[in-house]
């Protein structure tokens, strides 16, 4: 077994590169022209950002974001991500975990 502290970042890492990540994005219809957020970003606030005794509302997830992305972000750039292309995005994203 490894002492690699950073073993599980490094995996995570792996699996969801920036690439793939940019490119499922796409596929599943969440990006539909490059605009202020970074879906990459999006993913990791998202992913580890949220659970018990983390963020309980979007709008601490918002801030973690803008936080993550040294941006600011008007309420509506951040509330209208959330949409049925988000949802096949991360439904994709298990899977690819699962895989």
């Amino acid at each position: 077994m490894t002492n690699d502290p950073q073993i599980i970042e490094k995996n995570l890492c792996s699996i969801f590169s920036p690439d793939w990540l940019r490119q499922t994005a796409h596929e599943t219809g969440l990006v539909k022209r490059e605009r202020k957020i970074d879906h990459v970003i999006m993913f990791w606030v998202l992913t580890l950002g949220f659970g018990v005794r983390l963020q309980h509302t979007l709008a601490s997830l918002k801030r973690s974001y803008e936080k993550a992305a040294t941006q600011k972000l008007s309420d509506g750039s951040w509330y209208e991500r959330f949409t049925l292309e988000l949802v096949a995005f991360l439904r994709a994203c298990v899977m690819h975990g699962i895989e």
